[in-house]
């Protein structure tokens, strides 16, 4: 069981190229970056770098670093940022850098794809500077969307090809980042309208 979502994701990104929501979810996500240079930024799941090259862009000073459990893509990701700093991290979740090292980290759509939320919440802790900032993003599943769903595309929506296995609303992402110690200061939502953000 261990080693199967490694070997999802090295076929998930063999076919991944550009995240089908960035057009509504970037505009909102880089300007929740801080203006300050020399930051140290991590990409909790970085695939293959399209968001890391997109934060270089408006954010030229940040260090980059990203980890991914699919080696294939990392290899992708190091190609589009040469300078950033690339690690692989294992279905344990244990992100391989020491406590308190990154002054940003972004936790994009990558939440809602793995089985151990609170080893990945609490990782995610450890390695945040105490005065740093998470930016976390996970599709939104309120009860009125969720019977939208099951009424108008139950299939599509609860494909079990997908690589959604986790289902987040305000209230349970609140739940999980103070479980960890995180304090939450802002919610939004991005793309289509609510509730369908």
């Amino acid at each position: 069981m261990r080693h199967m979502s490694k070997a999802f994701y090295e076929r998930y990104w063999r076919t991944q190229n550009i995240l089908s929501d960035f057009p509504y979810k970037w505009p909102v996500v880089k300007k929740l970056l801080p203006l300050n240079a020399q930051l140290k930024l991590l990409d909790f799941g970085c695939g293959n770098g399209h968001i890391l090259r997109e934060v270089i862009k408006v954010r030229p000073d940040y260090r980059i670093h990203g980890v991914d459990i699919s080696t294939n893509a990392l290899k992708v990701a190091k190609r589009r940022v040469p300078r950033g700093v690339f690690r692989f991290i294992s279905d344990d979740q244990h992100i391989p850098f020491p406590n308190n090292s990154f002054d940003i980290i972004l936790a994009l759509d990558v939440l809602e794809h793995i089985y151990d939320t609170k080893a990945a919440f609490a990782q995610l802790a450890r390695v945040l500077k105490p005065s740093g900032t998470l930016i976390v993003t996970v599709p939104y599943n309120g009860k009125l969307k969720l019977i939208l769903a099951i009424l108008v595309a139950f299939d599509g929506y609860f494909n079990p090809y997908s690589p959604h296995i986790r289902f987040f609303n305000k209230s349970t992402l609140r739940r999980c980042l103070t479980d960890a110690k995180l304090s939450p200061l802002r919610f939004g939502y991005f793309g289509r309208f609510y509730p369908l953000s």
